[in-house]
């Protein structure tokens, strides 16, 4: 199924989750709007995963582009996969998640909003499922900043950001030999600190959190990677953040240091006039002590 003039890819990073991928096709084909492509990254996958999208692909009922690599962790499926998109705007959607049936109409809808340069995307909510919203809903629709969104206003929970693309090919997530994990919110905070986004109060993607998902799977899995570790979290320990926002994640950039093997030179330096990271490095030691004792 060819689609002409998309205005959103769903790209979803997968690595063996063959047996949740018919769900978020079904959410899919059951869109209210079908212009659309929808692009899986395979990351490595051992589960017939690649059988699983081809039998979707010869349906014929989408536009389906599918991408297979070596498991690198979901920042580098990403960061492959948007080398390959070309519409406006680009929505992530995990593999075990499904989308309500209009989403992407809303998206569209909404698209005209943010044609300015000044916004990078749209966010609306997450729900357990069609009611239920996982955290709190916005203070207001409209344009805001999802850095004060986050750290002044204090919404919490996962949401759902529509990105524009070529603002995400400007900032990829960085890669670290041998680690398969970063926090995303890494290069969500880095765009938030230049641009604005459209916020609404529509539920539009339903999330499960797996035991194995890399949600439920915690502290262990930011420990075995400790250079996105220290990443970041040196984002959050800059100005314009709020102090007890910087104060907690200059204790966890320390430690992650120290998980790194880096020593206190090395630490500093990384960022070398934060004053909060040099006044929390004993802290970070602690931290870095108590949890290697409790994890390892």
């Amino acid at each position: 199924m060819q689609v002409q003039n998309e205005i959103v890819t769903v790209i979803t990073p997968t690595y063996n989750r063959k047996k949740y991928l018919k769900r978020l096709y079904n959410s899919l084909c059951n869109q209210t709007v079908k212009n659309f492509k929808w692009l899986i990254v395979d990351d490595g996958s051992t589960d017939l995963t690649k059988q699983q999208v081809e039998s979707f692909i010869d349906e014929g009922l989408l536009d389906i582009i599918y991408l297979e690599k070596e498991n690198g962790g979901k920042h580098t499926a990403l960061n492959l996969g948007i080398q390959y998109i070309h519409s406006p705007l680009t929505f992530i959607v995990d593999s075990d998640d499904i989308l309500t049936k209009n989403a992407i109409e809303l998206i569209q809808k909404d698209y005209e909003k943010i044609l300015s340069p000044k916004y990078c995307g749209l966010v609306y909510l997450r729900g357990y499922d069609k009611a239920k919203v996982i955290g709190t809903k916005f203070v207001k629709e409209g344009y805001a900043n999802l850095n004060s969104i986050r750290f002044k206003q204090h919404i919490s929970g996962d949401k759902a950001e529509v990105w524009k693309t070529t603002y995400l090919k400007r900032y990829p997530f960085p890669e670290f030999e041998g680690e398969k994990f970063i926090g995303e919110h890494l290069v969500w905070c880095q765009l938030s600190e230049k641009y604005d986004m459209y916020v609404k109060n529509d539920i539009i993607y339903i999330t499960e959190y797996l035991p194995n998902g890399l949600t439920n799977m915690g502290r262990k899995l930011r420990i075995q990677c400790p250079l996105g570790g220290m990443a970041s979290s040196q984002i959050l320990t800059k100005r314009g953040y709020p102090i007890k926002t910087r104060i907690k994640n200059s204790i966890l950039y320390t430690s992650y240091g120290f998980f790194a093997k880096k020593k206190i030179k090395e630490i500093l330096e990384y960022d070398l006039y934060n004053i909060f990271i040099i006044l929390m490095l004993p802290f970070g030691y602690l931290l870095y002590r108590w949890w290697k004792y409790k994890y390892m």
